[in-house]
């Protein structure tokens, strides 16, 4: 028999050198560095796929739980609105991820609905990274990524405290820009419709209002005035002077040691019987009456703290009248203090009558000691409002101030009545070094508004601010703009205004406080 085929030596030869041959050769190099890109493309391709899907499982979710929270909160729907939930999850396909039944309060005029989601995604591609990087531990597991979505939604209005503080300085007696309408009246007519709107029987012993009325001062009225530890030396008036760590805090202390501020008048525009234009007032220098002193002294320039009485708060505001200087920083300070857990002791030791058995414990603390108290702890809101800027202001030095016959004469002499040499009153050259002294410098009042504005918003109090000025507002105003811009909580909360708008903002300010929240 012939026998033609290879032998197994020359089969071995021959694969032997394809092998050299396959070793030697430089071609396909590229290969051995793209399957390891490939493979790691893949698993981050693979993980991407899984994120994105699971990202838009996410956003479903927590979608279909803030609408389901906020039609259940709502109040004009009558259904039950453990069902209305129950009904949004089911129509989006979403039945099986509700995490526990929702939470509802209800309360008269009020009703919070708090709902929980849970969203279990398999994965395709890093369940695989399990085996991979963990050899299946089960505390490593990417089997399943968990999607979470909490919302709470509130309609009506629970425990809420307002602070109203509102500019009466002398420029308020300005026209607003192209009417014959004037800052006064317009703020007149806003803050009583404000207030109007908070103060309603629907809301009755949930919402408080402190009304503070600022120019030059605050009064704090008598019946504060004598829980204080101050040294009374006039019965004119109710102003204390604060020391400038007041202005670091929003806390209070009655027991502090306080200067009552003179009764003297220092603005030389607008005193006596003078007569007012338009851009403000004339001078009458044959009359000494005070119409416009450091510490306001009508009635109705008053505080009234943490009421629910809107007739007495829309009666005060109707009697408004501009008078004397600018000092925002302390009404900022007076409000905030009607805000403040501290003041609750001095509240609680006002005159029987004064503020309502229901809010007997307020202000009331900032958080809460426990998840039960949480639910009813209130919100607090300051709505300030000028129509201009901090600005400076006098005193009298002692030497003219320090006996009850100079401060009687004062009482009833203006300052700049007494300069004229028209008159038969002391001849002081003129309210400076001399016989004056600055007690608030304007840059003074700009840094305590500032350190004011941040305190009160580190506690967790919602400030709304307005700026009312002309069109054609001086450098001065601007800045003061500037300054309430920065105060307010947040851009959303500030509003800019020549002032045909103010009852706009101060609804707008008043629906925002009572209407619908979303919580996350």
């Amino acid at each position: 028999m012939r026998h033609t085929g290879q032998s197994h030596s020359q089969r071995s030869n021959r694969l032997r050198g394809w092998l050299l041959h396959l070793v030697r050769s430089e071609d396909g190099n590229l290969f051995l560095v793209f399957m390891p890109m490939l493979f790691i493309m893949m698993v981050w391709g693979g993980i991407a796929v899984d994120l994105m899907r699971f990202e838009s499982r996410r956003a479903t979710l927590q979608g279909v739980t803030d609408r389901a929270t906020l039609a259940a909160a709502n109040l004009d729907q009558s259904q039950d609105p453990a069902s209305v939930v129950a009904d949004y999850f089911a129509k989006s396909g979403l039945a099986d991820s509700m995490d526990g039944p929702p939470i509802i309060e209800q309360g008269f005029k009020r009703r919070e609905v708090s709902v929980k989601g849970r969203y279990e995604l398999d994965t395709f591609f890093m369940r695989h990274l399990n085996n991979i990087l963990y050899a299946n531990n089960s505390e490593n597991d990417f089997k399943t990524l968990t999607a979470i979505a909490n919302s709470t939604a509130v309609q009506g209005v629970g425990a809420v405290e307002v602070s109203l503080v509102l500019d009466l300085s002398g420029s308020m007696y300005y026209y607003i820009n192209g009417t014959t309408t004037r800052r006064i009246d317009k703020l007149r007519t806003a803050a009583v419709k404000f207030v109007e709107t908070l103060l309603v029987p629907e809301f009755k012993d949930r919402i408080s209002v402190s009304l503070v009325p600022y120019s030059e001062h605050v009064n704090v009225g008598p019946n504060v005035f004598n829980l204080l530890n101050v040294e009374q030396t006039h019965n004119f008036s109710h102003c204390v002077e604060l020391p400038a760590s007041a202005f670091t805090t929003t806390s209070f202390s009655a027991s502090v040691g306080y200067e009552q501020t003179q009764n003297i008048q220092t603005n030389a525009n607008g005193f006596g019987s003078a007569s007012k234009t338009g851009s403000g007032y004339t001078r009458d220098s044959s009359n000494p009456v005070l119409d416009q002193p450091v510490c306001p002294k009508e009635t109705f320039e008053r505080i009234i703290p943490i009421s629910q009485n809107s007739s007495e708060i829309t009666t005060a505001i109707r009697q408004f009248q501009p008078r004397a200087g600018t000092s925002i920083f302390l009404g900022l300070k007076w409000g905030t203090t009607l805000l403040d857990p501290t003041f609750q002791t001095t509240a609680a030791r006002l005159p029987n009558g004064v503020i309502d058995a229901a809010f007997a414990d307020r202000p009331e603390p900032y958080e809460a000691n426990d998840a039960a108290s949480a639910k009813v702890r209130s919100l607090k809101y300051l709505v300030l409002m000028t129509d201009g800027y901090n600005d400076r202001s006098y005193r009298m030095r002692d030497e003219f101030y320090d006996d009850p016959s100079e401060r009687y004469y004062w009482a009833h002499h203006n300052l700049s009545w007494a300069m004229q040499s028209s008159n038969s009153g002391p001849k002081l050259s003129q309210c400076n070094y001399l016989d004056c002294s600055e007690y608030y410098t304007a840059s003074q009042g700009v840094g305590y508004m500032r350190s004011m504005c941040t305190a009160a918003k580190d506690k967790g109090i919602i400030i709304y601010t307005i700026s009312m000025s002309g069109d054609d507002a001086d450098a001065d105003a601007v800045a003061g703009r500037t300054e309430m811009a920065n105060c307010a909580s947040t851009s959303n909360h500030f509003f800019a205004t020549s002032g045909q708008e103010l009852d706009e903002i101060f609804a707008n300010i008043a629906k925002q406080i009572t209407d619908l929240r979303l919580t996350q």
